[in-house]
């Protein structure tokens, strides 16, 4: 299965680059696309393109994480995907962080099977919280 992120500026290279650290050569299997002010959303997209249409012409399948519901990455990843009717065979997640593609990487599934994509997300809430919150959460109030 592949992985893509995609994000404006320094956030998928620096994830990237986080997951190797973490991970070692498991993150040789991402791969990392960014929206740069340089380049602009026509050249993004069109680079986006060409990426996604070589790997899914061929049969596979994956997961794009992007940085930013709403943002160029993401709308151009979704757009991508519906004007080549390749939704079968990728999704895009927005809101990406390091639990949730790490638990990806170790995934094999069904793009049909939307509880498997629905499980990395939820990896990704899960992966969310603050102590203080937590702990006020509990019910440890000692009044």
């Amino acid at each position: 299965m592949e992985l893509l992120l995609v994000s404006h500026r320094g956030i998928a290279a620096g994830m990237k680059e986080a997951i190797a650290m973490v991970m070692g050569s498991a993150a040789e299997q991402i791969t990392a696309m960014e929206l740069t002010e340089e380049e602009g959303i026509d050249h993004f997209g069109k680079r986006l393109e060409t990426y996604l249409l070589s790997w899914l012409a061929e049969g596979k399948k994956g997961l794009i994480f992007a940085d930013l519901r709403g943002g160029t990455p993401y709308n151009q990843s979704e757009m991508i995907l519906e004007r080549h009717g390749l939704k079968g065979q990728a999704k895009v997640i927005s809101g990406m962080n390091l639990p949730m593609i790490i638990d990806a990487l170790f995934k094999e599934f069904e793009m049909t099977d939307l509880s498997e994509v629905a499980a990395v997300a939820a990896a990704g809430r899960e992966g969310i919280s603050c102590l203080d919150l937590q702990v006020q959460s509990d019910g440890s109030d000692d009044e």
